[in-house]
């Protein structure tokens, strides 16, 4: 018995080791590949009104569109891994390689792996959208009912930030190497970085602000279009309003919404805000 376990512990060592070789094979010719494609990365964080922008610019010149890579959304702990060098950027564009192969990928989570899309895509065109961020941060808190003004959130307290990984480590900053006060200091520390990355490559991005894109959709999306190259084929003037995720509520006040947590969007983001004009 001891010589047939070993016989096929070794067996099993053996073919695991092809199968290893074979995946690494695949996976360089795969990244070559990937090395010559020029695709349009939409970026932003989300609610920023990159869906919109982005499904509205594959209409209108009738391109391929990957709207999130929603295989990827269910395991949202790759970032936590990368942070620790557990796998590789690399090994993440492999796995959802199909996404990537779309002219036109949309994917909040990109935006702060600008410089790795660089490396693995260096054809690539990218798009950055940025919203007002007491805004943008009170649209992200609307579409999952939580409120701006708590101390912070219990998870159990709020289902649909509960039910939904990817929305829960977009309340955490550590694997961005930050420490938050609160869920509202992390949504304004993540656009905060979103900024930055702009403001440090502006040379590489075409940045909309989202509040230019809603006074002319059909205008933005056309003059995006021409900057990036492709041609204009659809009249997308019948579909310029229509809503790809749920409408938040307006806040005239932003004091009476944040309350005391309006100090932390202020100290986050008032430096990059004010460079955008809010």
């Amino acid at each position: 018995m001891t010589i047939i376990r070993l016989f096929f512990s070794k067996l099993s060592m053996i073919i695991h080791d092809f199968y290893s070789r074979i995946r690494a094979f695949h996976k360089a010719r795969v990244l070559r590949q990937m090395a010559e494609l020029e695709p349009v990365f939409v970026l932003g964080v989300q609610k920023s009104g990159t869906t919109a922008i982005a499904a509205l610019l594959a209409k209108a010149t009738n391109q391929s569109v990957t709207l999130d890579i929603t295989r990827a959304i269910k395991r949202p702990e790759w970032k936590v891994l990368l942070r620790y060098g557990i796998g590789s950027f690399e090994d993440y564009v492999y796995r959802y390689r199909s996404a990537f192969r779309k002219k036109i990928v949309k994917e909040p989570g990109l935006t702060f792996y600008f410089e790795e899309l660089r490396k693995v895509f260096p054809k690539a065109r990218f798009v950055i959208i940025l919203r007002e961020p007491k805004d943008n941060i009170r649209s992200i808190l609307n579409r999952l009912d939580v409120p701006g003004d708590a101390a912070d959130v219990d998870l159990q307290n709020y289902p649909k930030l509960w039910l939904s990984p990817a929305w829960r480590i977009n309340f955490d900053t550590s694997w961005l190497g930050y420490c938050h006060e609160n869920y509202i200091d992390a949504l304004a520390y993540r656009w905060k970085r979103s900024a930055e990355i702009y403001f440090n490559a502006e040379d590489d991005f075409l940045m909309i602000r989202y509040e230019d894109f809603i006074a002319d959709k059909q205008a933005s999306v056309e003059l995006l279009s021409q900057k990036l190259g492709l041609k204009v084929k659809q009249d997308i003037s019948g579909i310029v309003d229509r809503q790809y995720q749920s409408r938040g509520k307006r806040v005239k006040d932003y004091g009476g919404y944040y309350k005391n947590n309006e100090r932390c969007i202020d100290h986050q983001t008032r430096h990059y805000s004010e460079r955008l004009g809010y």
